[in-house]
Parts: C-alpha cells; structure tokens; sequence
C-alpha cells in the first residue's frame, strides 16, 4: 500500500487463487490510482486498468492493462462523452465477464469527470454484480477548477454507478483543499487522494481475506449493502494514531476530515463500517471506547466493525478505516392500542381517505363568554386586551337583512350583536 507510516511488501501471490480481489481502475484518473496501487499489492488482489486510450494505457506500469473500444476509438478516448463510452462498453461485454469471472469482490477505482469513467463503470457493476460479485465502488470527483462540464459528467456517472453497486464511496478531491494550505501542492493533492484510496482498498480486502481477530462476514455485508439500493453515495476517512489516547486522537480527526464534512456526517450517518487495523497491543476497550463516541453523536446509527491485525504495526500505532453511508435501517415501529391509552396520551393521528364530511350548522349558538371586568378598566394608558369599552371605537350601524352564502356559516354573537359580518357587506357589496 502506498503510505507513509507502512513499508513496502514483496508481492505474494496463490498457486490456486480460488478466492481473490479485483482492483479495477477505469479511465485516465481509475487507471492512475490503481497503478500507484498496484506498486505495493496485497495477497490474492488482481490489479487491472482499463481504458480507451492508448497514451493513458502506455504510462501503466505495475498492473495489468485492457484497452477498450480498439476498432471504434482507434485507440483515442472518448472525447468526455459517456454515451459513446457506455456503448462501447457494451460491445466489450464478453471481455468485462472474462475479467470478473472467479472474483470474489471488486473493488471499481473511477474517475467520472471524462467519459470512460462514467460511461464504462456501470456496465462492469452490473456484469459483475450479475454474476455474483460484491461490487465496491470508489468514484473519484474533479477538483471544482477542472470545470463545470466535468462536475455535471460526475453528477450524472455516479447516478448510473449507484444503480448498478452494492457499497458506493464518493470521494470529492476538492474538499481535500479544505484542509491544506492555501498554495497546497496539485500534484501532493492527487498523492495524497490515491493513498487514502489505497488504505481503503488494503484494509477492506486484508480483512475479508487474511485471518482477522474480528473478521467481517461477506453475507452480513450482502445483507447490509443491497445491489442498487443506494439512495446516495457514502463518504470515507481513514485516521492513525499511537500511544496513549489514541482512540480520542482519531476521533478527533474524523471530526476534523474535510471527507466527513468536519463531523457532520457522522452525526447524520444511517449506518457506518469501522474498520480497525492493529498491531498486538489492542484492548477490547478501545472498541467499546470508539462506539461510545460515535453513538454519542449518533445513537441511532447502525455500526458494522472489523478488526485486523497487521505485523507492520509499531507497538502502539492503530489505524481505522471508517465509511458511513446514509442508508439506515428501518426498525419496525411499535404499535399501541388506542383503547389502552392513558388519558395524558395523544393519539396518532389517522389517515383520512375520501373528502370530509360536511360540517352541520349550529342552531343554538353557545352564548357568549362572561367578560372580566379588567377588561373594561384602562391600564398604563391602554384599555383592555380586547379593546371593548374604547370610546374611540365607533359602532357600526349594520341592517343586513341577508348575509347570502355566509347564512349557512355557524354565527358568533356579543350582547346580541353579530360579530362576523364580511366586510365587503358591510359596505354594502351586492352577492352575487
């Protein structure tokens, strides 16, 4: 994995790999990724970038690569048009099945502001997860200077992405500028980008695969994280820390990660994956320590948690992979009888179907309520909160015979006297 704080790993691979990862990164910035990726490889990952452009495939050096599109593009891209991408996609159709045919997850690394990106990325979802493959998705959005067309082509990627994935991970490069300087390095941006995509890949698999002191179980996730029923792309953020309080500094850190929107998506989170990568020193404590935090902010949240060990951990040193996503489960609700409720309880209110019944008309009107006699008494230069007894209110000398319509209407009376009178009759508007 590419990471500072990790050494470099000889690559190992199975004699039989009947269980195994596919990294997939599709289009220019997919392709890149995976190729950074694939410098330091995990055990049973295939790594594979695919693309149109034969320039963009040529720079690929540590990991497989398959150009698509070779007869209709010519080797050249698809010019930002995900249309052209998608049907040439669905041309490679016997390619992409070949590719995922034997994976047990894939793990689909994809820029969306071009167009292989957005175009080509569904198609191989839904191949994959056609054929009984847990699809993850990691779709890569452009920095806001790259443009607005770009922006609009990621928009409309990720909505087909969605449809076709079981787990999607939106990660917005803009908002890694959030938390640098000002005159950040591009180029340390992008770096910077393709590790935490990296980490996340690593951490996910090596707990699925490898012998895990709290392994994630692949039905529970098939389960948690339907096909096609994301309503919205999840955020990711990945945290280290060692020594004493080392569980508060990566809390605090999520709370700070420009992915997580400083905290915010955590406290709005339906359901959150936690994946914890250790060394020999990790007290079931520090777990319960974690979630403890976390339903502080969100009690209803749902959390999924694995836990890894890695002999490449320094005593002390701990590291999390966290993915929330705004799905959440729907808890049936309790249903109370209404003839047991207590005379303090307000009911639920019932849904009406069908129009109202009409209301009868009152022929007794109720009378008048008593007045208080403050009510006639001038207080502080004022009178009244009703304002009866004010000399400065003139009587309106009213002789409606008729009030049309309004006849019908339930009455209100004062000593006698109708209050509710339209105005438009009482200056003598003709009803017609």
């Amino acid at each position: 994995m590419i990471n500072d704080e990790y050494q470099e790993t000889d690559p190992q691979t199975d004699s039989a790999p009947d269980v195994y990862a596919l990294v997939v990164g599709v289009g220019g910035a997919g392709g890149n990724v995976v190729n950074m990726i694939a410098t330091s490889p995990c055990r049973g990952v295939r790594y594979v970038a695919l693309d149109s452009d034969f320039l963009n495939l040529k720079r690929i050096q540590n990991c497989e690569t398959i150009q698509l599109g070779q007869k209709t593009l010519h080797g050249m891209g698809s010019g930002s048009n995900q249309e052209i991408a998608r049907t040439v996609a669905e041309t490679e159709k016997e390619t992409l099945s070949k590719l995922v045919k034997g994976c047990f997850v894939l793990f689909l690394v994809t820029g969306l502001g071009g167009g292989i990106g957005g175009g080509v990325s569904p198609v191989l979802a839904r191949i994959a997860a056609e054929s009984g493959v847990f699809v993850v998705a990691l779709t890569i959005y452009p920095f806001d200077c790259e443009g607005t067309d770009r922006l609009m082509n990621a928009r409309l990627g990720q909505d087909q992405v969605l449809k076709q994935s079981h787990l999607v991970i939106s990660l917005p490069n803009q908002l890694l500028t959030l938390k640098t300087e000002k005159d950040a390095n591009f180029i340390d941006l992008y770096v910077k980008s393709n590790q935490m995509i990296a980490h996340a890949v690593e951490s996910l698999w090596l707990n699925l695969y490898n012998p895990s002191i709290l392994p994630l179980d692949m039905g529970v996730l098939r389960n948690v994280f339907s096909c096609g029923k994301n309503a919205s792309a999840g955020r990711m953020a990945i945290a280290s820390a060692a020594g004493d309080g080392r569980i508060e500094c990566i809390w605090q850190e999520f709370l700070r990660h420009p992915w997580l929107d400083f905290g915010e998506i955590l406290r709005k989170a339906g359901r959150i994956l936690a994946i914890f990568n250790v060394g020999d020193d990790f007290k079931n404590k520090e777990m319960d320590d974690f979630r403890s935090r976390l339903n502080s902010e969100n009690p209803d949240v749902e959390v999924l948690i694995g836990v890894s060990k890695d002999s490449r951990f320094r005593q002390g040193e701990i590291s999390m992979v966290l993915i929330a996503t705004p799905n959440r489960t729907v808890r049936a609700s309790h249903k109370k009888d209404n003839k047991a409720l207590n005379a303090n309880e307000i009911p639920e209110p019932a849904e009406i179907v069908g129009s109202l019944p009409e209301r009868p008309v009152s022929k007794e009107p109720p009378p008048a309520p008593e007045l208080d006699p403050d009510q006639f008494v001038r207080k502080g230069g004022r009178w009244g909160k009703l304002g009866y007894g004010d000399p400065n209110q003139g009587l309106l000398d009213l002789q409606v015979i008729s009030y049309g319509r309004f006849d019908r209407c339930e009455k209100t009376y004062f000593e006698g006297q109708q209050l509710d009178v339209p105005t438009y009759i009482r200056m003598k508007c003709e009803l017609r």
